[in-house]
């Protein structure tokens, strides 16, 4: 029986030591619960707040799972009383959570259809003449692709490419490790920064467009968009570019573009229909976002792309199931709803009071303030999704 007693208690004593956090974001949200709420702000408002917080404990210390913290953001919204059960269900699925779907899904979609040999290819051809300059064509390329498809998409065609080319970099020395992070930052930052250029580049960007809609009556289409955000991309990829190169300083002896070209260049990636109709179709979905956005929504017209892999044969439900992240998609969706809730019981207009006052002891300058505002955003989106955030 004693023996049967220590065992319990190092388990409970393990699993609090594991979920630590946990218990602190639980005792966190308990406590403020019992507290007066703040003038101001209404029950649901102040409950929608405390979990905002717990939910910003648990994902920067993730004693659980994300999807575990996406279904227990949508299960205390109820709980706390921030909205009815079915106020919150009708939260959860919007255009911009169906965009995350869709573009996970067409991903997957794209890279069974082995198309990363083939821009692999065109990459090299093009910027292929120095490795510095194929660094830049990796961004470039990265950037382009990711505002059109979504960053969720591109990274995932193109990483292939980046590994290929640092799989026999010698990560030991201080050199061979700039090498690999150079490379695969080159395409992380691509992707990224990209991801700005056009509405269909990121959930965030559906919700901002959304908001302006809901809240201000602004209009945004495709082409508006692009004629805004592309100048500022640019910009950003040439300063990315060089402090990039500043950051991880290599040679890049070890990096074989050319031992790469020659791999690929045996591979058989002739033209085929597959590939062809591969094509038409992130056409038709590309061309279908600049013309149909308002219409139909983003998310809609990429699941429309996945459905016409899935018809015609190019790709089966089992690879898109089990390849696709669900808890990314839990996590997006959780997020959202917390955040329209926030803003749907005044949540939002209090933190906006105490911003402005905060700010009021500053100087009168609407640039810091918009400063201030950007930093806050940045640091909050490094610990939440930009969705999230945004």
């Amino acid at each position: 029986m004693q023996d049967y007693y220590k065992i319990v208690s190092s388990s409970i004593l393990y699993w609090f030591s594991q979920k630590k956090w946990f218990v602190f974001s639980i005792i966190f949200a308990l406590i403020f619960i019992s507290l007066p709420t703040p003038i101001g702000l209404t029950v649901p408002a102040y409950h929608s707040l405390i979990i905002l917080f717990m939910v910003f404990i648990l994902v920067t210390s993730e004693p659980i799972p994300f999807p575990a913290i996406a279904l227990l953001t949508l299960v205390l919204q109820v709980l706390l009383g921030v909205a009815p059960a079915d106020v919150i269900a009708s939260s959860f699925m919007n255009d911009a959570v169906l965009f995350v779907m869709g573009s996970l899904m067409f991903a997957i979609a794209i890279v069974h259809q082995g198309l990363d040999i083939r821009l692999a290819k065109i990459i090299i051809a093009i910027f292929g003449k120095s490795k510095r300059l194929f660094l830049a064509g990796l961004m470039v390329v990265s950037a382009i692709l990711s505002s059109f498809l979504g960053e969720h998409t591109i990274i995932a065609i193109m990483l292939p490419i980046g590994l290929a080319i640092i799989k026999n970099v010698d990560s030991s020395t201080l050199d061979g490790k700039n090498a690999i992070l150079l490379v695969l930052f080159s395409i992380g930052y691509g992707t990224i920064i990209g991801s700005i250029g056009t509405p269909s580049g990121g959930a965030r960007n559906v919700i901002m467009i959304n908001y302006l809609q809901e809240f201000t009556n602004i209009q945004i289409d495709y082409w508006d968009w692009i004629k805004y955000a592309y100048p500022i991309l640019m910009i950003q990829l040439v300063v990315a570019y060089f402090v990039l190169q500043f950051a991880f300083p290599t040679s890049l002896d070890n990096v074989r573009v050319q031992g790469y070209k020659r791999s690929i260049a045996k591979s058989n990636s002739a033209t085929n229909i597959k590939h062809l109709f591969s094509c038409l179709i992130i056409g038709l979905i590309i061309t279908s976002w600049f013309l149909f956005n308002q219409e139909l929504g983003l998310g809609i017209i990429s699941l429309c792309g996945v459905l016409i892999f899935m018809i015609c044969g190019m790709v089966p439900w089992e690879v898109i199931n089990k390849n696709t992240n669900w808890g990314v998609i839990l996590l997006f969706a959780a997020t959202i709803s917390l955040g329209f809730q926030i803003n749907e019981t005044g949540a939002a207009s209090w933190l906006v009071e105490k911003f402005n006052e905060l700010t009021s002891s500053f100087p009168e300058d609407s640039s810091f303030s918009w400063s201030f505002m950007a930093i806050l955003t940045g640091l909050t989106s490094n610990f939440f999704t930009s969705s999230a955030t945004t």
